[in-house]
């Protein structure tokens, strides 16, 4: 595309939500997500932007709250003159060591506490529980569900967590998008 100025790769995989499929997973692919992509201090972030200085940004995204089945992703975007090959073949090995290895006690916790952290500052916002409260109850959701949503997630231990990563990180259920710019010449 002409309006694109910075490649990117994104990596979707069919994933179950808190309403639909193994909905066991739903919980610790949020802690999975976390882990992986959600931030300065995730693997991917680590690995492709501050160590391996591949990609300018990498993360994951995953929503429980969907209806159906929903998707967890990974994307990223290389800098300038990296082959966007080179950013997926990172990106698939930080999978395959996750997959191998699983994830730490103190990944998990950290996890749980910046997901946490987040919940009790969105209480502070004027819309943000109504909001979250809305979108429970329009999901079939019950108030009781928000509520407890962070006793669940400090429940999650690293083992359902490469459980839950084991169940979705099948390449026969992902789609793989890159959006290129337009060629100069």
């Amino acid at each position: 595309s002409p309006q694109v100025r910075q490649p990117s790769w994104r990596r979707s995989f069919l994933a179950p939500s808190m309403g639909r499929g193994d909905t066991q997973h739903s919980y610790p692919l949020q802690i999975l997500a976390e882990v992986l992509g959600g931030g300065a201090t995730s693997r991917l972030h680590r690995t492709l932007v501050m160590n391996g200085e591949l990609a300018v940004s990498a993360s994951t995204y995953y929503d429980p709250g969907a209806i159906d089945l929903t998707t967890f992703s990974i994307s990223a975007s290389p800098r300038i003159g990296v082959a966007v090959a080179k950013v997926e073949a990172a990106v698939e090995k930080v999978v395959a060591e996750l997959l191998e290895k699983g994830v730490t006690d103190e990944e998990v916790a950290n996890a749980k506490r910046r997901l946490q952290d987040s919940a009790i500052l969105a209480r502070d916002s004027f819309n943000a529980g109504a909001r979250t409260i809305g979108a429970a109850l329009a999901m079939g959701r019950t108030i009781d569900d928000v509520e407890s949503w962070p006793d669940r997630l400090g429940a999650v231990t690293p083992q359902q967590v490469l459980e839950a990563a084991k169940h979705v990180f099948k390449e026969n259920q992902s789609v793989t998008g890159i959006l290129l710019p337009k060629p100069t010449s």
